[in-house]
């Protein structure tokens, strides 16, 4: 059985302005639970709010997305159907020494890095829960909230963290002689929403679309380099048994075809497919 974490409270994040590199500063948009945001495969989150992140590179300041998650401000950096994409995203932000993880929402998945995976950290509750959420606060660092886990009352100390930091952070609360686990956010199962909370998405009702791939054929060892100047998330995959570069994905089947007929000016024997 899939233990059940259930998050009883919700916070809305802090508004503020998030300036992109090289852009003008830009109002954060109204924030959502972050399972609303795909129906991907995978996840990348940051557990740190949008509008406290440093300045990011443009074509990641584009892709986040403030969200709300485990009763937590995150920001969400895209939905990716296979774990290339999702790594190369989560990788990404940790050359900017961001703790990016690589989640999903709808199911297990059992192929993601260890040292993407994501963790939470749960302690025990004392007698006085103010008092224990002000002293794993002091210690941590962090914004700890009240949460059930197994039908008991705990505080979750870190949500969604990497493993590694999660690891860290609990044997810094037991050294101060709080009892602390980790768990692997592989074992979350949402609740269902109270009537006064944002309504989420279940995901029997998301609406699924195709998603089309375009494909340059990974001709020679400079190939992937002159694609990621166009498109930074661009990696190596394989098709029919030959070696090409997926560029972009849409879900439009217009643009998808427009963006194929750019590309194959500049890299003949692009393709088009659809999942």
């Amino acid at each position: 059985m899939v233990k059940k974490i259930v998050c009883s409270i919700l916070f809305a994040m802090p508004y503020g302005l998030f300036e992109p590199s090289g852009a003008i500063a830009q109002s954060l948009s109204p924030i959502p639970n972050c399972t609303q945001l795909t129906n991907r495969r995978y996840g990348v989150i940051l557990d740190r709010p949008a509008n406290l992140l440093p300045q990011l590179p443009e074509f990641l300041a584009i892709a986040a997305v403030p969200c709300n998650y485990l009763n937590s401000s995150m920001t969400f950096f895209g939905g990716f159907d296979n774990i290339q994409a999702s790594t190369f995203r989560a990788n990404q932000l940790r050359e900017l020494n961001l703790d990016a993880v690589v989640h999903s929402f709808t199911q297990k998945v059992t192929d993601i890095p260890s040292n993407l995976q994501a963790a939470l950290v749960l302690v025990e509750l004392s007698n006085d829960p103010n008092f224990g959420l002000q002293r794993v606060q002091s210690i941590t660092g962090r914004i700890a909230t009240l949460a059930t886990f197994n039908n008991r009352s705990v505080i979750l100390a870190t949500p969604l963290s990497s493993l590694t930091s999660a690891n860290a952070i609990a044997a810094r609360l037991r050294s101060q002689g709080v009892a602390a686990q980790v768990l692997s956010a592989s074992l979350i199962a949402m609740s269902t929403p109270s009537p006064i909370s944002r309504p989420t998405v279940k995901p029997a009702e998301r609406v699924t679309t195709g998603v089309f791939r375009i494909l340059i054929p990974n001709s020679n060892a400079n190939r992937i380099r002159q694609v990621r100047q166009i498109s930074p998330d661009a990696f190596v995959t394989e098709f029919k048994g030959k070696s090409y570069i997926q560029a972009r994905t849409y879900t439009d089947r217009g643009n998808a075809h427009r963006e194929r007929d750019r590309l194959n000016e500049t890299f003949p024997g692009t393709i088009l497919i659809q999942d």
